[in-house]
């Protein structure tokens, strides 16, 4: 349009012509009326957001809703409306005519896909001119910060690895090392500390009362989680680190259901770390922690587990959740093993999510070095799969599958 009103008006100069100025006077009078139009479209137009919620978990709805009103006097002919966010999924928002002071709504749901702290919002709004000519926008509202937890599912028949000391050594240490939570009451003793006292049963028998705790480390379990980059793989929204993350958060909160410290180790973009706890307050912690951790590490299992071999030994047990199938990290697991502390492996198939390696020697030779091993595919049920270790019979099977005995189901 521009390049017409230009060429019309060098014309008009050019030859004098009466009928190509007043062309030249009629094309400058669309530019602006049609620059008008489309800035009054915007000028009175008012929007808001509505989050239902600002948390949520893996696999649930986040509602929301959009509230457009036209404040305007005149009509609204076109505007589009787009909530912005870096939440993965589709976009929300939607387009619509408004005349004089009305208004439109949109609801905004938003399925939650994986786990993270996400922005919602602000709310743009895009409109022309009946020409095409100009494009404006306009940005209102502030962004909300969305935190996404991964689920916490239910493991009836998931078996938490037991460490403990037995008979007089655990008698023995309970007056040096104590945990979190006390397992028995006595009588007071000149040499106890006064935070020690039970105050419920000094009152019930007449005279001072003690907590008596359990050895520390009898019954922690320390959950490590492998967000290393390399070993994860991806089969369209199926990701083999929201499964592990989904499966330590449930493990994590099974333990700390049964009242046992629980403490975290993830490498991903950072080095994240909770100390052992106990609680309602400690599975916040967890979930935040695994919320906000992002799968962009780059130190291997290996290196973690040897890192924190002497937290580790001073505690009970330990479940590592992982999707690496090098072999090299279960030699550092089984040296723990081979130093009293309990092991278990929740091993995320990454063949399942796409990868092009099989898991068969790793859990060969978890297997040999005698550590429990569960193992979680694409598509599987936590419940299910954390219901059953691999048993003897699976590595017979799995041995043949490895020599090329057996061919994969899915082409059987």
């Amino acid at each position: 349009m521009l390049a017409l009103f230009a060429s019309v008006l060098l014309l008009a100069l050019a030859t004098g012509e009466d009928a190509l100025y007043r062309l030249s006077y009629f094309l400058a009078l669309v530019v602006v009326i049609s620059y008008g139009w489309a800035q009054i479209n915007l000028r009175r137009l008012d929007m808001r957001t509505e989050q239902q919620d600002s948390v949520a978990q893996v696999g649930e709805t986040l509602e929301g809703s959009i509230y457009v009103r036209n404040g305007s006097w005149l009509p609204v002919s076109w505007v589009e409306i787009v909530q912005l966010s870096d939440m993965p999924g589709r976009g929300c928002g939607g387009a619509a005519q408004l005349s004089p002071h009305s208004w439109e709504a949109w609801r905004t749901d938003r399925l939650c896909h994986s786990r993270g702290v996400y922005t919602v919002g602000p709310l743009v709004a895009r409109t022309n001119d009946p020409l095409g000519l100009f494009k404006i926008e306009r940005t209102q509202g502030d962004p909300m910060k969305i935190v996404v937890y991964p689920p916490v599912l239910e493991l009836p028949y998931f078996r938490l690895p037991v460490g403990g000391l037995a008979g007089e050594e655990r008698v023995a240490r309970r007056a040096r090392i104590r945990s979190a939570h006390a397992s028995a009451v006595r009588e007071y003793s000149h040499n106890d500390s006064l935070s020690l006292i039970h105050w419920p049963y000094t009152a019930k028998c007449d005279r001072l009362m003690c907590k008596e705790f359990d050895a520390g480390g009898y019954g922690d379990l320390w959950i490590v989680v492998d967000l290393e980059r390399r070993v994860q793989q991806s089969k369209g929204w199926e990701k083999t680190d929201e499964y592990a993350v989904a499966a330590a958060a449930s493990i994590a909160h099974r333990a700390l259901t049964e009242e046992r410290p629980v403490g975290l180790i993830a490498y991903g973009d950072q080095e994240y770390l909770l100390p052992l706890g106990s609680g309602s307050r400690q599975m916040s912690r967890v979930l935040e922690t695994l919320a906000t951790s992002k799968t962009e590490g780059d130190v291997a299992l290996g290196f973690v587990l040897g890192q924190n071999a002497a937290r580790f030994l001073s505690s009970a047990s330990v479940l590592v959740v992982t999707s690496s199938i090098d072999t090299e990290w279960v030699d550092v697991l089984q040296s723990l093993a081979d130093s009293g502390l309990r092991a278990t492996v929740a091993l995320v198939d990454p063949e399942s999510f796409g990868g092009d390696r099989s898991c068969v020697d790793v859990v060969m030779k978890l297997a040999v070095a005698g550590i429990e091993t569960y193992i979680i595919r694409s598509g599987d049920l936590l419940s299910s799969a954390l219901s059953r270790s691999v048993a003897p019979h699976d590595l017979a099977i799995l041995e043949r599958w490895s020599l090329g005995e057996l061919a994969p189901a899915s082409e059987a």
